[in-house]
């Protein structure tokens, strides 16, 4: 939670305050062992910006950043790729974390997509 503040200076000095949120988590998203899945991101600057992609589990694949214009909401591919051998394996669970470049206080945002892989046979 962070607490904003504006100034404005014209004929009236006023102070607005405000808070807001970090982006809560998302998902899951089911994905097909071999197949990829859209995840839907909105870039919420008014300005273009590029964002790093990663995922936390090893058999998920995604790129590893993206140029998304001011106020666009594109679609992220993201691929389950089950195991290497083929076989069937148990549910694999993981997460995208997409995070903006830090702002001038030093900070980054990250948005949390959780990821459910599951192979054909479940």
């Amino acid at each position: 939670l962070h607490k904003l503040r504006k100034f404005v200076s014209s004929g009236i000095n006023a102070e607005y305050g405000g808070h807001c949120h970090h982006p809560k988590p998302q998902g899951p998203f089911t994905i097909r062992a071999g197949q990829s899945i859209p995840v839907q991101f909105k870039n919420v600057f008014t300005t273009p910006t590029t964002f790093l992609l990663s995922v936390d589990n090893s058999l998920f694949s995604v790129k590893q950043s993206e140029l998304i214009r001011a106020k666009k909401t594109i679609n992220i591919m993201v691929t389950y790729n089950g195991s290497p051998s083929g076989q069937a394996l148990p549910v694999q669970t993981g997460k995208l974390i997409i995070t903006n470049p830090k702002s001038s206080s030093g900070q980054s945002i990250h948005w949390v997509f959780y990821l459910k892989g599951v192979s054909d046979k479940h």
